[in-house]
């Protein structure tokens, strides 16, 4: 049964995986550069706001680009939370306001400014095959909130925007995130290249619950962090150096309804 499965999802993964994904996907944001500072941050804001309507969520990460005059890296770098906010006058996307985009542009900038890069930050606590990537997350996500403005009166839209593994969220933003900048094909950046592909945890949301529950990679109910990590776990006997390469397949026939 387990071959079988491995051998139809290996197939699915052949189909999905293309560069024709890119076209419908938030994917896309993070492809139309080529400096690998611009694809690192736009990338991470096309994360942050993956949830929802695909339609939706490429309108609303295509209008922050265009503020950001396709320059995301050099945006953030030299954004003014007290001045630039006007920018972004009006913008509302689901749960998250112009407050919330304001602060994640300043928490970038803030990053920027002193790591460099989202990658540095990311890097001061991992350790290849340390099997504790959330552990890392965890880590990066603590360093973040640490620009967040102490006269700040809500964080509850940033934290959405930037969820804290440690709390048990799946964190499915984040995975997808860290898919994109570490693994190789013609759908991910592959420019984080000192972290290991076998410690990336599937992207879970529900089409991939879903479809996990419906051919046996999990049976629990919640869509939560420990989830995710054992069908990530079920998906490393398949492929145990790079298990998040069955997203596509799962993802892409959770979409078509072909599992």
């Amino acid at each position: 049964m387990d071959k079988n499965l491995k051998n139809r999802l290996d197939e699915l993964v052949k189909k999905y995986e293309t560069s024709d994904f890119i076209n419908d996907d938030p994917v896309q944001f993070p492809h139309l550069f080529k400096n690998k500072r611009d694809q690192e941050v736009s990338g991470f804001i096309a994360s942050c706001f993956a949830y929802g309507k695909r339609e939706k969520i490429i309108e609303t990460v295509g209008y922050i680009h265009k503020i950001m005059e396709y320059k995301p890296y050099d945006f953030c770098l030299n954004y003014d939370i007290d001045n630039d906010f006007k920018k972004f006058n009006g913008f509302s996307y689901r749960y998250n306001g112009q407050n919330d985009i304001n602060l994640l542009m300043h928490i970038i900038g803030c990053a920027l400014k002193e790591y460099e890069s989202l990658e540095n930050i990311f890097l001061k606590d991992y350790s290849i095959n340390s099997n504790n990537i959330k552990q890392t997350l965890t880590s990066f996500v603590k360093v973040l909130y640490g620009y967040i403005p102490h006269y700040t009166e809500s964080t509850k839209g940033i934290r959405h925007l930037i969820p804290n593994p440690e709390n048990g969220s799946a964190c499915k933003r984040l995975n997808l995130f860290l898919k994109w900048m570490v693994r190789k094909g013609s759908v991910d950046l592959n420019i984080w290249k000192n972290v290991s592909t076998s410690d990336l945890i599937i992207p879970l949301d529900t089409h991939v619950a879903r479809v996990s529950r419906n051919i046996g990679l999990t049976e629990r109910k919640a869509d939560d962090w420990i989830t995710a990590s054992q069908i990530t776990e079920k998906l490393k006997k398949f492929d145990p150096k790079d298990p998040a390469k069955y997203d596509f397949a799962i993802f892409g026939a959770g979409i078509a309804r072909e599992l």
